[in-house]
């Protein structure tokens, strides 16, 4: 990708808001959240509200919501109450939650001998905290990029097993040498051509369904794949990239509430100037380290923010202080007390290692792949299973030319609909209630 779509590295600094005492979960709740962050706490005149733009993320529930009230509120005199101030967009943690949790749905499988599925790599491999309705963020993300890996050196085995390689050899001692003479960039070369073969719908016959579960799961991981690499090294361009895919994937998943949520991107950056663009991008990162590869979502960095309060509320929590009180005292000062806490540990040369530590999977990944290269990626004519993998590509592209932009074009737009019918149809599709979690405030 182009170098003016990484962003260089740079220190992200961010200053946590005070209590916010109102319900998120209404129209009128947000009303109040709004008037108290712009008004309450950072104290902003009446002026700032008719010629700034404030980008304002969340996820799902809470962009709906804000399109809602900045729709039914866009006549009114001043500029704080009609709101045109606000620019919602939808945040890439909660993205690339939904794009996982997708990814389960398509491919999990179930009890029966099917190896392309998730529900066979889980019970292979032993990982606990995963379901098909409900699976822990981290241990569903390790278990799908594994499978991923075990994916591709099994196909990569199957074509090393090929006449034009090694002649029709197959013994494990045959591909040293073949491997050692390819070299480094040769052999990473060869890994991405695989995955790039089988990724792609036209180069498999699919009338084996195991095999073509299989170069589904490639594609739909591969996807993942990229928007968590993009985010990470703070490359814009390849998160536009994987925004386009997971519009379509969305659709032909059933995901109506994300699948909507893409397309309304999709029209806001569209729509945009070059500079917009970019601003919508690159505010929906942060970077506390100021490195290549340090970047994060912004939506997360709150996760984050909420463990630390959490980590205070249970080391001074009494019989003296109660909840409200520890809100008043570190909702603000949460960010300053953990930078000490990491500026003590410096200075009297203690480690705290905060990350997640992730166990070595190379003998996981090696064992399913050998395990796979013996059939479950070699084709068979006519083998089916009980369980076989959507192709979300194809489905959602239908369904977007046919039903999914021609309803949103007359819904977001407004165009053939009366304002009653729009916001009926909107509130409907969202109607369901889940976790809202809190939105955040970046000025461009």
């Amino acid at each position: 990708m182009p170098e003016i779509d990484i962003l260089p590295p740079r220190k992200t600094v961010h200053r946590p808001l005070g209590p916010i005492p109102h319900d998120e979960s209404s129209n009128a709740g947000n009303l109040a959240i709004l008037e108290n962050i712009f008004k309450g706490q950072y104290r902003l005149p009446d002026c700032t509200f008719e010629k700034r733009l404030f980008l304002v993320y969340g996820d799902q529930k809470t962009i709906q919501r804000l399109r809602t009230i900045k729709r039914r509120r866009r006549e009114s005199e001043k500029p704080f109450d009609c709101l045109q101030w606000i620019l919602p967009v939808p945040a890439l943690f909660h993205l690339k939650m939904n794009l996982l949790y997708m990814i389960s749905k398509a491919h999990f499988g179930g009890q029966d001998k099917d190896q392309s599925s998730l529900y066979d790599a889980m019970n292979f491999w032993g990982r606990k905290r995963i379901s098909r309705t409900k699976s822990e963020f981290h241990a569903l993300e390790e278990l799908i990029i594994h499978s991923y890996k075990a994916r591709i050196v099994a196909f990569f085995w199957r074509h090393m097993e090929l006449p034009s390689v090694l002649g029709g050899r197959q013994a494990e001692d045959d591909l040293e040498p073949v491997l050692k003479s390819l070299g480094f960039a040769a052999f990473i070369d060869l890994l991405d051509r695989i995955s790039s073969q089988y990724s792609q719908s036209h180069n498999v016959d699919f009338v084996d369904d195991e095999l073509h579960s299989h170069a589904l799961f490639l594609r739909h991981a591969q996807t993942y794949l990229l928007l968590k690499y993009g985010i990470k090294h703070g490359d814009i361009g390849l998160i536009r990239r994987a925004v386009d895919r997971c519009t379509i994937y969305f659709h032909g998943s059933g995901q109506s509430k994300y699948a909507y949520e893409m397309l309304y991107l999709q029209r806001l950056l569209a729509n945009s100037t070059p500079e917009l663009q970019k601003a919508i991008l690159s505010n929906s990162l942060v970077n506390l380290r100021g490195l290549s590869n340090t970047w994060f979502e912004m939506d997360r960095l709150v996760e984050f923010h909420n463990g630390n309060m959490k980590n205070l509320f249970h080391a001074r929590r009494g019989s003296t202080i109660n909840l409200e009180q520890l809100f008043k005292n570190y909702a603000l000062s949460s960010a300053y007390i953990n930078n000490l806490r990491e500026d003590l540990y410096q200075i009297f040369n203690l480690r705290k290692n905060n990350e997640q530590t992730e166990k070595n999977a190379q003998r996981d990944i090696v064992a399913m792949a050998e395990r796979l290269s013996v059939a479950s990626v070699r084709f068979r004519a006519g083998r089916t299973i009980r369980y076989p993998a959507i192709d979300a590509t194809a489905i959602g592209a239908l369904r977007i030319a046919s039903d999914a932009l021609p309803k949103f074009n007359s819904v977001d737009c407004l165009q053939g609909f009366s304002e009653i019918k729009a916001e009926a149809l909107v509130e409907a599709e969202n109607s369901n209630d889940g976790n809202v979690q809190d939105f955040f405030i970046l000025e461009e």
